[in-house]
């Protein structure tokens, strides 16, 4: 039977139950880092592996692309992508998150009215010092996104200039994505990025053949890399405040001057999943951000958290189902899913 990327649906229930069968076996959530790390594995994780070209069976066959297609099962897929910085204290957080999916899909799904998402997870390092600096899995519906979270490396590196690699995300976003929600209805997804340093300033050629294993014509600036995400995806910087540099003024003036009030602070990393959550539901629907915040439970410390993370893009924001220009031309049928290599 062929392994379609993008069947199938979240399972609540089956992520609770490989939770709870982990926990009984001595298992750990992230047990391919705990191999990497005590030498029992090597190397990205296939699933991660951001040299990965599509399947014989794709309009794009061959190309280093991570494809969102419709299905018959899944007829308006809106791609979903959240790239976690890796490096130093914010290894952690990948952890936050995957003991939290099952209330993050619950939101998109059931508040946010996305009945087919797509969700992507991968890992930012640093390109100029780690091993293992760029990590990204493919588009999911199902809980293959869980494996793919889970057999993140949480390398812990960096270099120590307080600049991370977060730009690999974008060259990856505007030069290796397809989706039939753009492609087809012009809707835009959402792209994730946290952590708590600045970007290198731009992703060198050499970068993109050593990483990506494609050739690039040239090297090309964080700001330009930005403008090309932001055509197709709805683009925040989630800013983790207590992170390693919460009142160094340098970092946050760099992203607000990238990404306006796109650059969203958080104040509680453990808070993640709901303001991703959160960010997705206000746009979806344009309710304000106290209606948000209600409608997801929220209350108490953890209710002001999410919401002052929310109010600086309730300001701005346009909803993004909300198509602006002219439908952009199909490069597929992409029917059906894409099988896997």
């Amino acid at each position: 039977m062929e392994d379609i990327m993008g069947g199938g649906s979240w399972d609540t229930s089956a992520y609770a139950s490989s939770a709870s069968s982990r926990k009984a076996a001595g298992i750990d959530d992230f047990d391919y880092d705990v191999k990497v790390q005590s030498g029992r594995a090597s190397g990205i994780h296939a699933s991660l592996d951001p040299t990965t070209v599509a399947g014989p069976t794709s309009p794009l066959a061959g190309q280093n692309v991570r494809e969102s297609r419709d299905s018959d099962e899944h007829p308006d897929s809106v791609p979903i992508a959240v790239f976690f910085d890796v490096t130093g204290s914010m290894g952690g957080i990948p952890r936050i998150l995957q003991t939290k999916l099952s209330s993050l899909m619950d939101v998109i799904i059931a508040k946010a009215q996305l009945k087919d998402p797509q969700v992507l997870v991968g890992a930012i390092g640093d390109a100029t010092c780690d091993r293992y600096p760029f990590q990204v899995g493919q588009f999911e519906s199902d809980n293959r996104f869980d494996d793919a979270l889970r057999s993140i490396i949480l390398e812990g590196g960096g270099g120590g200039q307080i600049k991370e690699s977060y730009a690999l995300a974008y060259r990856f976003a505007a030069y290796h994505t397809v989706s039939d929600a753009w492609e087809k209805r012009g809707k835009k997804g959402y792209f994730f990025t946290m952590g708590d340093e600045m970007p290198w300033p731009k992703v060198s050629a050499d970068d993109v053949r050593r990483i990506f294993g494609v050739e690039a014509e040239a090297d090309e600036t964080v700001e330009e890399l930005i403008a090309k995400v932001q055509e197709k995806w709805e683009v925040f910087h989630l800013f983790a405040m207590d992170g390693g540099y919460p009142d160094l003024t340098e970092i946050q003036d760099r992203w607000r001057k990238l990404l306006g009030e796109r650059f969203v602070k958080v104040e509680d990393s453990s808070l993640v999943c709901e303001i991703i959550a959160g960010l997705i539901y206000m746009l979806e629907t344009a309710h304000d951000v106290d209606t948000v915040v209600g409608d997801m439970g929220l209350k108490g410390s953890a209710g002001a958290s999410v919401k002052n993370a929310l109010v600086p893009v309730s300001k701005g924001r346009v909803p993004s189902h909300v198509a602006k220009g002219n439908l952009p031309k199909v490069r597929g049928k992409g029917a059906g899913g894409v099988s896997r290599i």
